[in-house]
């Protein structure tokens, strides 16, 4: 899927995923079920290639 955003929708898209991702991270440390981190880091390696992507 191809996504066409101006240089502020890309600002603004970078910003919520990067807050996301912060929040995310929080959720890693705090997950005992060795499943759900592993999911979760898989979900925030490709939300770090996305921002990566917006940059």
């Amino acid at each position: 899927m191809n996504l066409e955003l101006s240089d502020e929708g890309k600002s603004v898209v970078k910003h919520a995923l990067e807050v996301y991702l912060s929040n995310l991270r929080e959720e890693v440390v705090k997950t005992e079920k060795h499943d759900w981190k592993v999911s979760l880091h898989e979900e925030e390696n490709i939300l770090k290639e996305t921002i990566k992507n917006l940059s």
